[in-house]
């Protein structure tokens, strides 16, 4: 009895192991850039890994909570979904009807008081705000103008323009 409990708590560990084990690795194929390479010299950059799916993703930060970014050149601003913009307690502003991949939609203008990724922080920055975009935050062109982007095999590096 002893000795079958003692196999079935070994077994028990070794599947936990294997299932955290894997998690973990679908975690970083989606999102490589869990911690985010940095580089100064002239200036600082961050390096970004591309995704398994073709994405640049990474982390970030709104008024001091945790987000995930997805650069999106094609996005005109910065944008996220009205649930997790309720999440964050962003405040209603200007509404507005947009183009989108999926159609037109009617959204909504918010500032964010804090914004930052690796080591660039922003202050009030204007974001969009539309109904059923999910947890992931479009980086849009308001933000991504403000660096030197280079593509080069599968990196992306962003370079803070002065």
């Amino acid at each position: 009895m002893r000795s079958t409990l003692s196999i079935v708590l070994v077994w028990l560990l070794v599947a936990g192991g294997i299932y955290w084990g894997f998690n973990a690795f679908l975690a970083y194929q989606y999102n490589p850039n869990t911690r985010t390479s940095l580089s100064s010299g002239q200036g600082q950059q961050l390096i970004l890994k591309r995704s398994r799916d073709g994405h640049f993703r990474l982390n970030g930060r709104i008024n001091g909570q945790p987000v995930v970014l997805l650069i999106d050149t094609g996005a005109t601003a910065m944008t996220l979904g009205a649930s997790l913009a309720k999440r964050l307690q962003l405040k209603e502003g200007q509404p507005f009807m947009s183009q989108t991949a999926n159609g037109v939609v009617q959204g909504y203008q918010s500032k964010l008081e804090q914004f930052s990724f690796g080591p660039f922080e922003f202050n009030q920055v204007t974001v969009g705000v539309v109904p059923q975009l999910g947890d992931e935050i479009l980086l849009g062109m308001n933000v991504i103008k403000r660096f030197e982007v280079t593509l080069k095999d599968d990196q992306m590096i962003l370079k803070m323009n002065h």
